[in-house]
């Protein structure tokens, strides 16, 4: 019985240890600033962590990266400005969630975020126009 006990203690530690990321997020938000989307998080403990990978979706559905941060070590803040929405049609509507990348490679996400911008039509139109020319 207690070779039993002790086994589901270690496959208890070990299904919690891969479950997770390698990094706790403490706080996330995403605020407009005017046309741009400005996150800010804070982490807790980093244990063989690497990055974080911004990306954004029009939809929820569907994300790109938009950027990234490489982290910094435990109980760090970040802060991370996309300047980029304006290149993208006319959506006033964004999600965000960030990618959390190990050392070795896996990955996790945290929770997706909604934002709305507020951009202007003359800003709708700059982008439109920047679009065009890529």
């Amino acid at each position: 019985m207690t070779k039993k006990i002790a086994a589901i203690s270690a496959l208890l530690v070990l299904l919690t240890s891969s479950a997770w990321a390698g990094v706790e997020l403490l706080s996330w938000n995403v605020n407009p600033l005017g046309d741009h989307a400005r996150l800010s998080w804070q982490s807790g403990q980093e244990i063989d962590f690497q990055t974080f990978v911004i990306e954004r979706s029009p939809d929820g559905q569907r994300y790109l990266p938009v950027g990234q941060v490489q982290a910094t070590g435990s109980f760090s803040q970040y802060f991370f400005t996309d300047q980029s929405p304006l290149d993208v049609d006319s959506e006033l509507t964004f999600f965000y969630r960030l990618k959390l990348v190990d050392r070795d490679g896996t990955a996790t996400y945290s929770e997706a975020l909604e934002v709305s911008l507020s951009i202007s039509p003359v800003q709708q139109t700059w982008g439109t126009i920047k679009a065009m020319f890529r």
